[in-house]
């Protein structure tokens, strides 16, 4: 009798560790899975806010009924910049293209600062003749590496307005700012965005490094 209940014990404690799948097919059990980061990305954590009116509706008319909207966390661009940012960077382009074009104007025709027109927006450095009245580094530049480091005049505003040009010369340059009479909307002339460009240097270090022979 002992014996048969010694059996019965291992029995049922046997059977009580087997699998309980029933033979189904229940797969590997994974590990728990954390999304990566995209390079150069920033996770937008989610929320919710409430949309519509946001004062009481005294008068019962339930024109803008107020209402609760989820939003899911996404990524964004470490580098996102806003609208009125972008208009302002297009603008400092807008402006340092308009002044390279005015000097340019001025170095062709052989204008001088002090006169009240266009030759005020000439090269501040732009008398090549006497370079020895130019700072030594300017010296330098510009007979190391030519014109191009010129440098222009920004204590100068521009001037927008069609009325208050100082000279044809300017007003020629300007002109060519601006879409042709034939390609403007509504007889509304707009910048030329095709002329925007603008010129800038990059520099891969950790590619610089790795090509560096560090014997």
């Amino acid at each position: 009798m002992k014996r048969f209940l010694v059996i019965t014990v291992i029995t049922s404690f046997l059977f009580s560790c087997g699998s309980k799948d029933r033979g189904e097919l229940v797969g590997v059990q994974g590990k728990k899975w954390h999304p990566e980061k995209p390079y150069g990305m920033e996770l937008v954590p989610g929320g919710a806010f409430i949309m519509g009116k946001s004062d009481d509706d005294l008068a019962g008319i339930q024109d803008a009924p107020s209402k609760t909207v989820t939003v899911s966390s996404f990524y964004m661009d470490a580098t996102e910049i806003t609208n009125a940012e972008y208009r302002q960077f297009v603008n400092w382009v807008r402006d340092s293209i308009i002044r390279t074009e005015l000097a340019e104007m001025a170095d062709l025709e052989g204008k001088t600062p002090g006169n009240g027109d266009i030759g005020d927006y000439a090269y501040l450095n732009n008398d090549l003749e006497n370079t020895e009245e130019l700072s030594p580094y300017d010296q330098y530049m510009i007979e190391t590496y030519g014109t191009d480091q010129r440098k222009l005049n920004h204590d100068v505003d521009l001037v927008f307005d069609t009325q208050d040009y100082p000279d044809v010369l300017y007003a020629e340059v300007m002109d060519g700012m601006y879409l042709p009479p034939d390609e403007s909307y509504n007889g509304q002339r707009t910048w030329d965005v095709r002329k925007f460009k603008f010129q800038y240097t990059y520099m891969d270090i950790q590619k610089a490094a790795k090509n560096r022979s560090l014997a």
